[in-house]
């Protein structure tokens, strides 16, 4: 027996019907026309009879009988900046900075407030450093 000729049920049809909202969200179908698709697709018996209403139209199509689900491979997890002892000291720098500046005002320097310039520094090296080892 031939996929196409392979009844369907409930699930085959609500998947269809899923899809089918998709392409009308997108913009690929007028609301006649996925009112006319959607009527097909709730009285569809066969996978041929939903396989129809999509030969027109990108992806999503329903998840039909017979027919393998390709899965999507999984995003890659985004690249962390820093890690291990960059991670710390890349937190304790604005703390240090502070620090760093109450001494040196308190010691009577007038450009205390460079000690502030420690935090973007910091955040500069750990990523240059990121980068040279390829973890962007």
């Amino acid at each position: 027996m031939a996929d196409a000729e392979i009844r369907i049920g409930t699930a085959e049809r609500e998947s269809a019907s899923q899809a089918l909202n998709a392409h009308l969200e997108a913009g690929r179908l007028g609301v006649e026309e996925y009112a006319d698709r959607s009527a097909l697709a709730a009285n569809a018996t066969t996978a041929a009879d939903l396989e129809a209403l999509f030969t027109d139209l990108p992806e999503p199509h329903p998840t039909l009988p017979g027919h393998a689900v390709v899965p999507r491979p999984a995003a890659e997890p985004p690249a962390r900046r820093f890690s291990g002892a960059g991670a710390r000291i890349a937190a304790a720098s604005p703390i240090l900075a502070l620090v760093l500046f109450f001494v040196l005002n308190s010691a009577g320097v007038g450009m205390a407030w460079l000690a502030f310039l420690l935090i973007p520094l910091v955040g500069a090296l750990g990523f240059s450093r990121d980068r040279a080892e390829g973890r962007e």
